[in-house]
């Protein structure tokens, strides 16, 4: 536990005196809502689920879940995907 709050220390700090974006340092994962019908999701690890009323994604620091209805991913690469339909909720267990 020590080291793994060192490191984060450390990786805090670089951010900061190299001024580079925290989410691509840290791999933080970023939501982007466009009213309720669209989302992109950037920096994930994986999908653990998807029906065409729920997503769950593992990021790099828990779990998204999307909750709505007729989701959909249309587009998707190993750092960014889009999600369509009537989203009604989102969760991030972090």
């Amino acid at each position: 536990m020590f080291f793994r709050r060192k490191r984060e220390r450390f990786r805090e700090n670089l951010v900061t005196v190299l001024e580079v974006p925290r989410d691509l340092a840290c791999r933080e994962t970023i939501v982007t809502l466009t009213g309720n019908k669209h989302a992109v999701v950037e920096n994930y690890r994986n999908l653990l689920k998807f029906t065409k009323e729920e997503i769950i994604i593992n990021t790099y620091s828990g779990k998204l879940t999307i909750l709505g209805q007729r989701l959909e991913i249309p587009w998707y690469t190993a750092e960014e995907m889009t999600i369509t339909g009537c989203i009604s909720r989102i969760i991030s267990d972090i």
